[in-house]
């Protein structure tokens, strides 16, 4: 019986988080996949955001608290890879948590019209030093 209860209490507790937030104002089945998969397999990321449109791909990612001191070696990683998927775009990666929050607001909105002015505001921002 005690066996059961911590296995129920366990699996109550399971992560149920989703890992990645993405927006795509140009949808393209084979792009997000890839992005998605390039995302999922890096373990040290606690969530992402992705935004996709036209040439431009915004992530803005969170990593996992112990691993903050890692968070510039990440962000190199996720770049390099999306790089080598994606050669020709025009890529923001950034672990800041501001343009995480500023992204996860964008994400919300849905707002496809003005999202072009603001994935560029949002890459000025990720050049800003905080």
């Amino acid at each position: 019986m005690l066996a059961v209860c911590c296995c129920v209490v366990l699996v109550g507790c399971g992560d149920t988080k989703e890992k990645l937030s993405t927006f795509y104002a140009t949808y393209d089945d084979e792009k997000s996949n890839k992005i998605e998969a390039i995302l999922e397999q890096e373990k040290d990321i606690e969530h992402a955001n992705v935004i996709f449109i036209e040439d431009k791909i915004l992530v803005a990612m969170q990593v996992k608290p112990w691993l903050r001191y890692k968070k510039k070696k990440i962000e190199k990683k996720v770049e390099e890879d999306l790089k080598k998927e994606f050669p020709n775009a025009d890529l923001i990666v950034s672990s800041d948590f501001k343009l995480h929050w500023e992204s996860t607001k964008l994400i919300d909105e849905n707002d496809k019209e003005k999202l072009n002015d603001e994935v560029d505001q949002l890459k000025k921002l990720s050049k800003e030093e905080t």
